[in-house]
């Protein structure tokens, strides 16, 4: 036997669920509701403050429901300059379930906005309100909504078929001696009709002859000559003329006008030298030439200078250059005329492609009161009175272009961002970017070029058949995460359709339930496990990792930083939110409906190693409700909790600190004022004793009653005798316990090992308390759970210590054990609404063992 004693190095390094001798000097077997702090040490968090609350007419929470709100979200957005958070449903839920669809928070004003559903057509909202949203995100001051229930639609306008019956043939030019043909099969029939005209000859083919005029004995032949020498005169300048008239091509196109006209072919006009023409199925026309001075302009031509400048408004034609399988379209405008007329040929769609219900878009109302949902821009412009951009439709190319129909329609959206100024779409594992500057534009500007803002489809190689879900941003690089891969788009240059690389960077699976987060230069991100033997709706336990930048560029390091847990963490990450000095990382899952997983750590400067690291868990009363989301503002975190009273359910937004000094209100959750709960208008309030048998009241810092407090059914003598009938600032709020479950010490060797061949007596702890104003000890054994030690922050000789108020002191104490440490565990537990704070750990023990350590 022999008197051993000594400290424990740390007290501050959070939660292990290795075997007691393995664990790190500092870590325990549970902390609940404390903070780890390297500067103090082990502190009491402080009590959340109830920023608002809103009743929501619903009666009471089923059993389905209860699951449903595993199922929100939070996404967090600005509009002009103002923070807001969301908190939506993401998965589907019965059709015509009560919950609320989404919460709206204005984190500067610490309230609630009013959320407006406004369908253009009833349960148009539906996919959305009831299939829950599978992507979101913001571009400008609206916010884009994907459904888990409705892919994307749209609707095609075909205008190359609705003028594919439209024709002109294009009389050029004439030329002397030229036949003119065309032949045109009606449409509706089928029957074929054919014209030819043949211009007149440049020359008279006549020759002049007076040799059968006779000379002898005839008294008039001058004259007869003469005259047959002004009538050939006279026809050959007529010839001329009527030669000159047949070439010009007007008169050539009334030529085969008159003969298709007179053939029964009457769905025609004329404008110039152009034979406009409808209900025609083919068209062909011949000079007699290389077809220079007469072109048939119908369906198709293999070069845009073979456009003719008359056609029907609207008519589209496919422009095919010899020798090749691309084309585009042309789609000529009308400059003069009504129906047709001259035209100017600009590049245009053969099939327009406009989109549909597409996402379902929200913004503000003019006095921010109100968030506005729509299914579509239209509706939400009819609502606001003001414009709103729409899905701007297809203006080149066909359907069987590459890229005409982008590949997100018809399918699920599964992920909604912007980079680089574009709006990125991904559906299953394809990523789509809008052109750059223009989020609802998704098509190509022109069929002839390939400009650097045209939007951009693409996929990395093996990743065809994973579904990519979340993203962020990452070391300037856009880093996604798919179910089986990691995949990440450079940022360093600007993403054009000739430059998009998409690289696969890890493979980490199972790693999108929650959406990762960047503290500092790294990225976390959450995993699960199978769990089915632990307590809880889940049967899965959560497990956090890293990604560091590696000592290679663009080699992320995967790093687990919950390596001492097991099931600890219990249920599915689902969200994470973060705080800094020191880093401070907060993990909601499906398992842990009333509380939250901390995770706080200071990196080594210079290198990959970790100076400090904790985990822990916060924990809260039933009566503050069950957890809905969180978010960070300031410095602060905000938590969102539906709960229930005798009134109903509310929905509340609750704010917590990581500060491990003394607050300067009392150690509750849920706190208000007393005036606001005399008021009687809030969750707590003193006509529903519904919810009342855990609440406090107790007065703030700063009054000789400060920290003085009692039950909330003694609330009125509290406030007329302790208070001064509110003379004393005084809050209510909701009690909560505080616990560190001490891992016990072990005797270790020149190597560091521990023994545990022998037997270690641990005979007392001694506790170094700092700004403490209570604290009880309770020895876990064989033989239960027994109070040990109480201390009420009373020491004989402090000054503090005044009859009638509640002192905060700092004190050493010793805690009586008597157990061997393999026998025990020893826990600290804050006492009411009181501070606690644990800076240093001793102890002193005997050992038994006969054996020499080698």
């Amino acid at each position: 036997m022999a008197r051993v004693a000594s400290s424990y190095a740390s007290v501050t390094r959070g939660v292990s669920e290795q075997v007691p001798q393995d664990r790190l000097p500092g870590q325990h077997w549970e902390q609940v509701n404390v903070i780890s702090d390297p500067r103090r040490g082990i502190s009491r968090r402080h009590g959340s403050v109830t920023m608002d609350e809103k009743a929501l007419s619903i009666a009471s929470l089923s059993a389905a429901q209860q699951g449903y709100l595993r199922n929100y979200r939070e996404y967090s957005f600005f509009i002009d300059g103002t923070e807001y958070s969301l908190h939506y449903q993401s998965a589907a839920r019965t059709l015509g379930d009560t919950l609320p669809f989404c919460f709206c928070f204005n984190k500067d004003t610490g309230k609630f906005l009013n959320v407006q559903l406004q369908p253009s057509a009833a349960n148009a909202l539906n996919p959305w309100v009831f299939g829950g949203l599978s992507a979101i995100t913001t571009v400008g001051k609206y916010i884009v909504m994907a459904s888990n229930q409705l892919g994307p639609g749209y609707t095609t306008t075909n205008n190359y078929a609705a003028q594919g019956s439209r024709a002109v043939a294009w009389v050029r030019g004439g030329s002397y001696s030229r036949t003119f043909k065309m032949t045109v099969r009606r449409s509706t029939d089928g029957a074929v009709f054919s014209a030819a005209y043949t211009t007149l000859s440049s020359s008279y083919p006549n020759l002049l002859d007076t040799s059968d005029i006779v000379q002898d004995g005839n008294s008039n032949y001058q004259k007869q000559v003469n005259d047959r020498v002004n009538a050939y005169n006279s026809a050959v300048n007529k010839w001329i003329g009527d030669a000159m008239a047949s070439v010009q091509p007007q008169f050539i196109a009334a030529q085969l006008i008159a003969q298709l006209v007179a053939q029964g072919f009457t769905n025609l006009a004329q404008v110039g030298g152009s034979i406009i023409m409808e209900n025609v199925s083919e068209l062909s026309v011949d000079d007699s030439g290389d077809g220079t001075l007469f072109r048939a302009v119908f369906n198709e031509v293999d070069d845009p200078a073979k456009l003719s400048t008359v056609h029907w408004a609207g008519k589209v034609v496919r422009v095919k250059p010899k020798g090749t399988d691309d084309s585009y379209y042309m789609v000529a405008k009308l400059d003069t005329g009504a129906s047709w007329g001259t035209v100017t040929w600009v590049e245009g769609p053969a099939q327009v492609v406009q989109p549909g219900q597409v996402f379902a878009l929200a913004t503000l109302s003019a006095d921010k009161q109100t968030l506005i949902i729509a299914d579509s821009p239209a509706r939400l412009q009819a609502v606001l009175g003001t414009p709103v951009p729409g899905y701007a439709a297809s203006v080149a190319g066909d359907t069987s272009s590459k890229g005409a129909v982008p590949y997100f329609f018809g399918r699920r959206v599964t992920l909604l961002t912007v980079f680089m100024d574009r709006l990125v779409i991904v559906a299953d594992g394809v990523i789509f970017m809008s052109r750059a500057g223009d989020y609802f534009n998704w098509f190509r500007a022109s069929m002839l070029r390939d400009d650097a803002d045209d939007p951009i489809e693409a996929y990395a190689l093996g990743a065809e058949d994973d579904i990519i879900t979340k993203c962020v941003t990452y070391n300037k690089d856009l880093f996604l995460f798919g179910q089986r891969n990691q995949y990440s788009i450079s940022g360093r240059a600007a993403v054009t359709p000739s430059t998009i690389a998409i690289s696969t960077s890890a493979s980490e699976k199972d790693s999108v339930n929650a959406q990762p987060i960047v503290v500092a230069n790294l990225l976390f991100y959450g995993k699960y496990e199978s769990a089915p033997n632990q307590a809880g709706p889940s049967p899965f336990s959560t497990s956090v990792s890293q990604f560091q930048l590696g000592l290679f560029e663009d080699a992320p390091e995967p790093f687990l930083i919950s390596q001492q847990l097991d099931k600890y963490m219990r249920g599915r990450p689902i969200q994470f939110a973060a705080l800094p000095s020191p880093h401070t990382i907060f993990v909601r899952t499906d398992g842990y409906d009333m509380g939250l997983y901390v995770y706080r750590f200071i990196d080594q400067p210079g290198s990959q190693q970790r100076v400090f690291d904790s985990w822990s868990r916060w924990e809260w009363s039933p009566v503050v409700g069950r957890i809905i989301g969180i978010t960070t503002y300031k410095a602060t975190l905000y938590a969102f909790t539906i709960r229930q009273n005798a009134q109903g359910l509310w929905a509340a937004c609750e704010q917590f600190v990581m500060d491990s000094d003394v607050s300067p209100r009392p150690y509750l959750d849920m706190l208000r004022t007393v005036a606001a709960y005399r008021a009687g208008t809030g969750f707590l309030r003193p006509a529903d004793s519904s919810v009342l048998s855990d609440v406090y009241v107790a007065a703030d810092q700063g009054s000789p009653a400060a920290l003085l407090g009692a039950h909330i059914a003694d609330q009125q003598s509290f406030y007329t005798d302790v208070l001064n009938s509110g003379q004393y600032a005084a809050s209510v709020g909701v009690h909560f316990d505080s616990d560190t479950d001490l891992t016990s010490p072990y005797v270790r060797d020149q190597n560091d090992r521990a023994l545990v061949n022998g037997r270690l007596v641990v005979n007392r702890y001694t506790v170094s308390l700092t700004q403490t104003g209570g604290m009880d000890a309770y020895r876990v054994d064989s033989e239960g759970e027994r109070r040990v030690f109480g201390f009420n922050g009373r020491r004989v000789g402090l000054s503090n210590n005044q009859v009638g108020r509640q002192p905060v002191s700092d004190a050493t104490v010793d805690i009586p054990c008597g157990r061997a440490n393999v026998e025990h565990r020893m826990s600290f537990r804050s006492r009411g609404w009181l501070p606690c704070t644990i800076s240093a750990i001793e102890w002193v023990g005997q050992i038994f063992n006969n054996s020499r350590r080698v």
